[in-house]
């Protein structure tokens, strides 16, 4: 004759879901998960536990698949999924990675948890600063499982915005996992639509996550999380690529290959009385890409009266070097305004010696060999080109050994 009212709902019919849980769905009557006494299915998003952090540390297969090196001074991606930061997403300018827990739970009909499966999702990728294109590689770790979830089905896929996302992790299906396994075969894949012509976008990633336990009726939980921002142009050099945005740009000049190029500006950052700091993170400097203006600025710092830049005879092939650059909007002062430097190396130590000290000086020009100079603007100008750095845009000058 049919089933009665009382056999046909659920006891959760009409019923508000558990709070605190998450997205709680309500079981159906008959199904595994009630009768193991679970009235609703529900799935939490939270950030990255210290477990699911251990377990990442620990496994060697997590890495990012992508082959292309992040740049000198920059962690990959596989070590920034290690990193001990609590936040979601840890990045810098050419790595990223995406660390999140879902936590799948069973309820009873007083709102009581009566089983839990954690999982925790990475998403690892080294954007190209020469490409529009990069791919994610996923990871999933399971947790300890109560004895009612013995094992969990995962499904992955994401979105972007002025951006085009690929097809979900592993083909559109799923993969099963049960306590303490792993999984390192999915991958998510992303095409901005920059393509040059003095375009840029920003393009934010979000991910869809669908979680079932095997053991419990066919009740598929949405879960929604946010991942890293992304900047596709094509400013920059002659190929569009993209870069992460959260990070400072940084050009680094190192010692050994600049020579007095590089120890005049460490010197200046450490000891101009006006501009203590200029070109370190803690001051920025901010690119002009006016080749016209640069060239004016060199001027005004160099050889502009009443105070010209006088060659130095005990300086190799001497040239005046200008900082604040003459490519950034800091640079331009008065040389006569700008405090002189010669830096030496004798006997493989440098020395820095003040020809000119001016009381409030904003600025240095220094006295370095012609090859050491122009090298290190080389090196500006391709750093600018890897690190994407665009017109008006901040970053800061690192000084290595």
């Amino acid at each position: 004759m049919g089933a009665s009212p009382a056999a046909a709902a659920p006891p959760t019919a009409g019923r508000a879901g558990p709070t605190g849980h998450g997205t709680c769905t309500p079981t159906t009557p008959g199904s595994g998960a009630q009768r193991q006494g679970a009235a609703w299915t529900c799935t939490r998003q939270a950030p990255v536990s210290a477990q699911g952090l251990a377990r990442i540390r620990a496994t060697a297969t997590a890495t990012a698949r992508d082959t292309r090196a992040v740049p000198p001074g920059y962690e990959g991606a596989a070590a920034l999924c290690a990193s001990d930061k609590h936040q979601d997403v840890v990045s810098n300018r050419h790595a990223y990675c995406v660390r999140h827990n879902i936590i799948y739970a069973l309820i009873d009909p007083k709102g009581d948890v009566i089983g839990t499966a954690p999982l925790t999702v990475t998403a690892a990728s080294e954007p190209s600063p020469t490409s529009t294109q990069w791919q994610e590689s996923i990871s999933v770790y399971a947790g300890a499982f109560s004895e009612t979830i013995p094992s969990l089905q995962l499904s992955l896929a994401s979105d972007c915005t002025q951006c085009t996302a690929g097809p979900p992790a592993w083909g559109g299906g799923s993969i099963e996992l049960v306590q303490d396994g792993e999984d390192h075969t999915g991958t998510l894949s992303y095409d901005s639509t920059v393509r040059g012509g003095g375009m840029q976008q920003r393009t934010q990633i979000a991910y869809r996550s669908q979680t079932l336990s095997t053991d419990a009726d066919p009740v598929i939980a949405q879960g929604t999380w946010a991942g890293p921002s992304l900047r596709c142009d094509g400013q920059v050099g002659g190929n569009p690529g993209c870069i992460v945005t959260e990070d400072l740009a940084k050009v680094t000049i190192s010692k050994a290959a600049y020579g007095a190029a590089a120890v005049a500006y460490e010197w200046a950052q450490k000891n101009l009385s006006d501009n203590n700091s200029m070109g370190t993170e803690k001051r920025p400097l901010t690119r002009d890409a006016d080749d016209k203006r640069a060239d004016s600025r060199r001027y005004y710092s160099c050889d502009a009266p009443p105070m010209p830049f006088v060659k130095d005879p005990t300086v190799q092939d001497d040239s005046c070097d200008e900082f604040p650059f003459a490519k950034t909007r800091q640079g331009g002062t008065l040389g006569s305004l700008c405090t002189e430097i010669t830096p030496r190396n004798v006997g493989g130590v440098w020395s820095v010696q003040v020809v000119r000290d001016e009381p409030v000086a904003p600025c240095i020009r220094a006295h370095v060999p012609k090859g050491e100079n122009t090298g290190a603007g080389g090196k500006l100008g391709r750093d600018v080109q890897s690190e994407r750095i665009l017109d008006g845009e901040a970053y800061q000058v690192v000084i290595t050994p």
